[in-house]
């Protein structure tokens, strides 16, 4: 099979590789759509701490199965949707539907092979819940994207974002804009967009109904904010990981208000002093959200087939197996949105 493998920082090629084995209860799939996640370029430059090389990546995956040895009501010409993490389904964390916290969780793209390839042997661990059925006419591209609406799902659960109130999203690329999306479907009253890039900005306001795109660029964000959104906000998610996390950020918070730690912080921004005074007379409350659950996915699947989020025009580029270089450079250089290999 032909397979994209990253053999060291900087070292994506191309390869032939052995067909891949249907694993003992387990399936193979006909990889048919892999999106490129900003985690992917991160690891194509500069490498990650879950990985090995040779390593193929990509973990926004969308396959068909043929080859079937799982006991699940799932058959061979199906087309499925993958959550990539491979949890034990016995721990605390994976019984009470948080497979992602597993501690002997392994991502496939990370720790083992991906979906940049023509074929993947799914583990025996993937089934029942982390294999998502799609209809027959949905566009592998579109449904690509369940993964990282999936991590926005989580993240928003554990912001608890709800109707009536008043979300900053810093960061206006793809996750920036499915938490937008994902906001307005949970009915927030005013939703906020830091965002620079003024493509991306105009996307955002041709293909959103509710959102307000801010370039801090242009005014400072305290200063937009007390102007039209009477100074505070209820949520704040950090979709960028140019964000400090500090006493000055806790300041835009109403009383009662949440940040969601969304992308993991820049070098030098991840060690802040934070007044815990202000936390506890504001009731304030900070929290993490990394990657998502077997059970996001599942959500994720849904609102997209269903028309509930309108994603599709997050895709800026498509390409196949052989122009993933461009794929990469497009997602690298901020060029558009989404970049998706179709294979």
């Amino acid at each position: 099979m032909k397979a994209a493998v990253l053999k060291g920082p900087g070292l994506l090629e191309l390869d032939d590789l052995p067909d891949p084995l249907c694993p003992k209860g387990g399936a193979l799939l006909e990889i048919k759509a892999c999106a490129v996640c900003g985690t992917d370029v991160k690891m194509r430059e500069h490498g990650h701490r879950d990985l090995a090389y040779p390593r193929v990546l990509g973990h926004e995956m969308v396959g068909k199965i043929v080859e079937m040895d799982a006991n699940t009501h799932l058959a061979e010409g199906d087309k499925v949707q993958l959550w990539p993490g491979i949890a034990c389904g016995k721990c605390r964390s994976c019984l009470c539907g948080a497979d992602n916290r597993c501690p002997s969780v392994k991502i496939m793209g990370f720790n083992c092979d991906g979906g940049f390839a023509q074929l993947l042997a799914l583990p025996k661990e993937s089934f029942p819940g982390g294999v998502n059925l799609l209809p027959g006419n949905v566009d592998p591209a579109l449904a690509a994207l369940a993964e990282p609406l999936a991590c926005c799902i989580n993240g928003q659960e554990q912001a608890c974002v709800s109707k009536g109130e008043c979300v900053l999203i810093y960061g206006g690329g793809p996750i920036g804009a499915l938490h937008a999306l994902l906001a307005e479907l949970h009915g927030a009253d005013k939703i906020i967009v830091a965002e620079r890039l003024q493509d991306r900005i105009r996307l955002l306001e041709r293909h959103t109904h509710e959102v307000m795109v801010v370039d801090p660029a242009e005014m400072p964000l305290r200063s937009w904010l007390a102007a039209e959104a009477g100074g505070t906000v209820d949520v704040i998610l950090t979709a960028t990981p140019q964000v400090r996390v500090d006493g000055d950020l806790l300041k835009m918070l109403s009383p009662g208000g949440r940040v969601c730690i969304f992308s993991g912080p820049a070098p030098g921004n991840y060690q802040e002093q934070i007044d815990l005074c202000s936390i506890h007379y504001h009731e304030l409350t900070i929290t993490g959200s990394y990657g998502c659950a077997s059970r996001h996915n599942r959500q994720a699947v849904e609102l997209l087939t269903s028309g509930m989020i309108k994603a599709d025009w997050l895709i800026t580029k498509r390409t196949n197996l052989a122009g993933i270089e461009d794929a990469f450079s497009h997602s690298s250089k901020r060029a558009g949105m989404k970049s998706v290999v179709l294979i």
